[in-house]
C-alpha cells in the first residue's frame, strides 16, 4: 500500500502499469458549466423555432379566414353575422370571437363598392417567461369588391 497518496486503488493502478483513472473535479465542473450554458442556448433555439413555425402557422391560418369571410362577403354583404361565423368557423383553433372580426363597405354595402373584413388575435409565445416578451396582436383583412 502506497502509504504518501492513501488509496488501496492508485497503488494497484500504478502496479499494473496504468495512470491514475480519476479525473480532477477542476475538470468535472468545468464540463458542467459548459453544459450548463450550452443547453441553454440550445433549449432557446429549439423554443424560439418552435414558436416562429407557430406564428406563422397561426398568420396563415387567420388570413386564410379572413379571405374566406370576404368571399361570402362578396354575395352577401349585408348579413355580418354569418359573414363573422363563417371567419370564426374556418379558424378552428384560434379562439376567435365575433368581437375580433369586423366588417366594413366603402360607402355602401351595394354592388359595385368595396367590403372589408378584418380580424385580429393575440400570439403568447411559448417561451415568453424565459424571454420576457409579452404577447403581441396578429391583424389580417381582406377586400372584395360586392356583386
Amino acid at each position: 500500500m502506497n502509504l504518501k497518496d492513501g488509496s488501496m486503488f492508485s497503488t494497484l493502478s500504478r502496479a499494473r502499469g496504468g495512470h491514475r483513472s480519476r479525473k480532477p473535479w477542476s475538470i468535472l465542473g468545468q464540463a458542467t458549466v459548459e453544459f450548463a450554458i450550452v443547453s441553454i442556448i440550445f433549449l432557446m433555439l429549439v423554443l424560439g423555432t418552435l414558436d416562429l413555425g407557430r406564428a406563422i402557422y397561426m398568420y396563415s391560418q387567420l388570413t386564410n379566414s379572413v379571405r374566406e369571410g370576404a368571399r361570402y362577403a362578396q354575395v352577401a354583404p349585408t348579413d355580418t353575422n354569418n359573414i363573422k361565423q363563417r371567419v370564426i368557423s374556418y379558424s378552428s383553433g384560434l379562439g376567435l370571437s365575433t368581437s375580433d372580426v369586423t366588417v366594413t363597405c366603402s360607402s355602401s354595402c351595394t354592388t359595385g363598392n368595396d367590403i372589408t373584413v378584418s380580424a385580429h388575435m393575440t400570439f403568447s409565445l411559448v417561451a415568453q417567461m424565459f424571454l420576457g416578451i409579452s404577447p403581441f396582436t396578429m391583424h389580417a383583412h381582406a377586400t372584395d369588391a360586392i356583386d
